[in-house]
């Protein structure tokens, strides 16, 4: 198993992939999550990103999409370099075999690198498998994004 970072020969073996994770979001927030387009070959030729796959044997099955994003001037935050998970799956099928951690500790290597400051992600409330992961990688909540759907009324 060799976890590199990806090339365009990897982008069918992702996308399959990245169905898992699509269905998984898509059926928990249909009302947000619509039509699925990413634009993998786009994102593996940004010079601003990374895309790491896990290869075991030629096959893919895992990758994590990052990006390196640059705080300046902020009227809050100091000047700082994050790196932010982008999109992280490992295959459903190998899963919970150590697969997941090995890929976060590339990227841990791949912020001290880049000399990033923190690493950051999103990840949605309902999916309590990933939250319960990167808390044991020990991530913590740094903030809690809320919503609340309005109805649309119609005037009379």
């Amino acid at each position: 198993m060799d976890i590199r970072i990806a090339n365009l020969l990897d982008i069918e073996k992702i996308m399959v992939l990245e169905e898992q994770a699509f269905k998984l979001h898509s059926e928990a927030r249909p009302d947000l999550i619509g039509k699925h387009t990413v634009n993998i070959k786009g994102i593996i030729e940004d010079n601003n990103r990374e895309v790491f796959v896990v290869d075991n044997e030629n096959e893919i099955i895992g990758f994590c999409i990052v990006s390196v994003f640059e705080i300046k001037n902020h009227f809050m935050y100091p000047d700082m370099t994050n790196i932010e998970i982008d999109d992280f799956c490992v295959d459903e099928k190998y899963r919970q075999k150590g697969i997941g951690k090995k890929l976060f500790e590339k990227v841990k290597l791949y912020a001290k690198e880049k000399r990033a400051q923190y690493i950051t992600l999103t990840v949605w409330d309902f999916n309590k498998n990933a939250k319960n992961f990167y808390e044991h990688l020990g991530m913590k909540t740094r903030t809690n994004r809320m919503e609340l759907k309005v109805e649309s009324t119609t005037s009379p």
